[in-house]
């Protein structure tokens, strides 16, 4: 049981990883969240999973490294310092 939990946050902080990589990609562009799952969809080296694309974008907004508007998506100026480092 313990292993499936841990499972689940290395899956969390994958989809966290894809969802800001994205977004850096398209700086200074503000996606919109279907935009967003649709585009990691894309991209075979990412995932297609709204539910998790959707959480990762929670969690990261909660952080403080995303900003969301409705559908809209944009990084903070706290993910600048996120920028720099080596996402995986």
């Amino acid at each position: 049981m313990h292993d499936k939990g841990t499972s689940a946050l290395a899956d969390d902080d994958s989809y966290e990883q894809a969802v800001l990589r994205h977004i850096f990609d398209w700086e200074p562009t503000i996606l919109r969240l279907c935009d967003l799952v649709r585009e990691l969809s894309a991209d075979p080296r990412s995932f297609s999973d709204r539910d998790a694309v959707e959480r990762a974008v929670r969690d990261l907004t909660k952080v403080g490294l995303l900003h969301r508007q409705g559908e809209c998506v944009l990084p903070t100026p706290m993910a600048a310092y996120v920028r720099g480092m080596e996402l995986g």
